[in-house]
């Protein structure tokens, strides 16, 4: 429930901002430890049907120019964490802008619309991928 009122919360927040003001509020570490934090409160380890390892983030920020973030997000068969830093080997390899990671994670973009777009991309498991949504609270 709380991470519900969480979600909204973070969806009034960003409502009407552009990528750039996005990059710049969520670009921090800190922020994006409350992010990924969030989403791992949310996982369902029903949802992984079995799957256990890593899932690497690479959090470009092409509107401001800045460097990428790179947060890798541990699966094991009770629970997920995240931590800052890449993963080597990870099961799963997300690309995507911060701007759009924060729309997913606020439920106002789908997950798949940056996909389409071409404005994200997958390596490695895609069967791993198309349960994201429902591993981690969609």
């Amino acid at each position: 429930m709380r991470l519900r009122f969480a979600r909204r919360a973070l969806a009034r927040a960003i409502a009407g901002a552009d990528d750039a003001r996005l990059e710049r509020r969520f670009g921090r570490p800190l922020a994006q430890r409350l992010i990924f934090g969030a989403m791992v409160l949310t996982f369902d380890p029903g949802a992984a049907e079995g799957f256990e390892g890593e899932l690497a983030y690479e959090l470009t920020r092409p509107a401001t120019g800045g460097a990428p973030a790179h947060w890798t997000v541990h699966v094991s068969a009770r629970r997920a964490s995240a931590r800052r830093g890449a993963a080597d080997g990870a099961a799963l390899k997300l690309r995507l802008t911060v701007s759009d990671f924060v729309r997913i994670a606020a439920g106002i973009v789908d997950p798949a619309t940056p996909l389409l777009q071409s404005r994200a991309s997958l390596k490695g498991d895609l069967g791993i991928a198309a349960r994201l949504p429902e591993m981690f609270g969609a």
